[in-house]
């Protein structure tokens, strides 16, 4: 039998999502609970940057992430085009990662990356 999700479900991370590459080659990961709080880290782990996303962007995250559908996802999708010095995503959510190059993007993760807080302070 199902046990549904009790309190602890706000705290528990809902979407991982690291960011590396780019011009200055950053590295930057948002933690996000299913309360909608965030942290940032910077490439070391370290927290740079808190928040909470209001429960309307909250919303549209999960929408997001089901649209997503990150269990029929290939592990690594490919066949984009190539983004010099572009960035390459990891994201981790309900068990399975997917890590993919900027120009390799599903729609779905795209939509993923647009409901997330920025990745950079500003």
């Amino acid at each position: 039998m199902p046990v549904s999700p009790g309190p602890s479900s706000a705290l528990e991370r809902l979407v991982t999502v690291t960011r590396t590459g780019g011009l200055a080659g950053r590295t930057s990961t948002l933690l996000v609970k299913g309360d909608g709080s965030w942290t940032r880290l910077d490439g070391q782990a370290r927290p740079v940057g808190t928040g909470k996303l209001p429960a309307d962007r909250v919303e549209k995250l999960r929408a997001a992430l089901r649209q997503a559908d990150f269990a029929h996802l290939p592990r690594i999708p490919k066949g984009g085009a190539t983004i010099f010095d572009g960035f390459a995503y990891a994201f981790v959510h309900g068990g399975y990662e997917v890590a993919a190059d900027q120009g390799s993007l599903t729609p779905g993760l795209q939509g993923v990356l647009d409901a997330l807080p920025p990745f950079e302070a500003g």
